[in-house]
């Protein structure tokens, strides 16, 4: 079985069991029960989950190509790792009931401010299979607006190619196809080593 889309799945079906958390207090307690639920079901095959360090991460993915996928966008149009032009590409791995990736996404909101007319692109990835209704409006209950493209993956084929679990995950892309930086989870310090990797990338 496929316990990153065993999670997930089980926390949108309590999602709209529930209903969607428009307030703090329901994130957290849809959260444990999602966990809870994976790990009896671990427990109960006697599954292990594959274990990951930040190193054999980094070393799976700096210095190669980046992975080829197709999304599409919340506002409709379609995107490709294979055409973006020669501009420098982030992509951003998030969920709405991940404080740090929406404190990394309106991060980098500023960061897309300041680059995006050097040749900043900033794709941020929706990992929870949800449709462009529930994240648009999981976002503005969470008082995060951002102005660059916010992509899904209803079958997290996407983001099983940059993560087996662990988000958010941040993917630095040169303008030749190849991976930078690759870093997962996040925290304010963070935002100076990316704004850092992309001046360089970009030639300042």
């Amino acid at each position: 079985m496929d316990w990153f889309r065993f999670a997930v799945t089980t926390s949108a079906v309590l999602r709209r069991v529930v209903g969607s958390p428009a307030n703090a207090m329901r994130a957290p307690i849809l959260t444990f029960i999602s966990f809870l639920f994976l790990g009896t079901a671990c427990a109960g095959t006697g599954a292990i989950l594959p274990r990951e360090t930040e190193e054999t991460r980094v070393e799976g993915y700096v210095g190669l190509p980046v992975a080829v996928f197709q999304a599409r966008t919340t506002s409709g149009g379609q995107v490709s790792s294979k055409d973006f032009n020669g501009k420098v590409l982030l992509i951003d791995l998030w969920g709405l009931n991940c404080v740090s990736c929406l404190y990394e996404m309106r991060a980098l909101e500023g960061l897309y401010e300041d680059y995006r007319d050097k040749g900043l692109v900033i794709w941020a990835l929706n990992t929870e299979m949800i449709g462009a209704r529930e994240i648009l409006e999981g976002l503005r209950s969470r008082d995060v607006d951002v102005s660059y493209d916010l992509l899904m993956d209803p079958d997290l084929e996407i983001t099983k190619k940059f993560t087996s679990w662990f988000i958010p995950v941040t993917v630095i892309v040169d303008s030749d196809g190849v991976v930078q930086y690759y870093k997962v989870g996040f925290k304010e310090a963070d935002i100076k080593a990316i704004r850092a990797k992309v001046g360089v990338l970009l030639g300042e």
